[in-house]
């Protein structure tokens, strides 16, 4: 079938989608999914109180080259890397007008999940060098050096300087081990 017959049979075919908002700091996330993830990542993004973009014209479909793709979790959550701001509002713009004002509202965390244990705190250890490091202090970790650095919380100190980390705003990720030498520390003024 055609894309042409498929238009005039009434079937809409699926789309790519754009995952967007942000999170409790008011730092923006944004990532896309292929068409063949599009649902399970619509239900994500209203899951983590997100905004979905479907990419169903060429100027949406322009941005996807921009983005990191995202990745899907069995818990029904999504990992949505960090964007610029420029980017962020860059697609914002092109959320229907009801949803801009939410595109640029900062999630809020509820009393109850602030009651959560396994929810995110703000850092009280940011290490000023990696011989300070200890378990709870905040520091930079990647998973592949091209998705970017992002905030992990020491949780081990395991021998031969490898460090058991937690990503701070992903949660639903399972914990993870790295050497020492293979994380960053944030400056100790850094504004979190």
């Amino acid at each position: 079938m055609t894309t042409s017959s498929a238009l005039a049979t009434g079937i809409s075919l699926p789309h790519p989608v754009i995952i967007l908002g942000r999170d409790d700091s008011g730092k923006a996330h944004a990532s896309f999914f292929p068409a063949t993830d599009a649902q399970p990542a619509s239900r994500a993004a209203s899951l983590m109180g997100m905004l979905s973009l479907r990419a169903d014209n060429d100027a949406v479909r322009a941005l996807l080259s921009k983005l990191p793709k995202g990745k899907l979790f069995d818990s029904g959550k999504a990992f949505v890397p960090f964007v610029k701001q420029d980017l962020y509002k860059e697609i914002a713009a092109h959320l229907p007008e009801a949803d801009r004002a939410k595109a640029e509202a900062v999630r809020a965390v509820s009393d109850v999940d602030a009651a959560q244990p396994d929810q995110p705190t703000k850092p009280s250890n940011l290490p000023e060098d990696w011989s300070k490091v200890v378990v709870g202090s905040l520091v930079l970790a990647s998973d592949d050096p091209l998705d970017g650095w992002y905030e992990a919380t020491v949780t081990e100190l395991l021998p031969d300087d490898v460090v058991r980390l937690r990503w701070r705003h992903y949660l639903d990720l399972p914990a993870f081990n790295r050497r020492l030498e293979d994380v960053a520390l944030l400056h100790p003024s850094a504004k979190l």
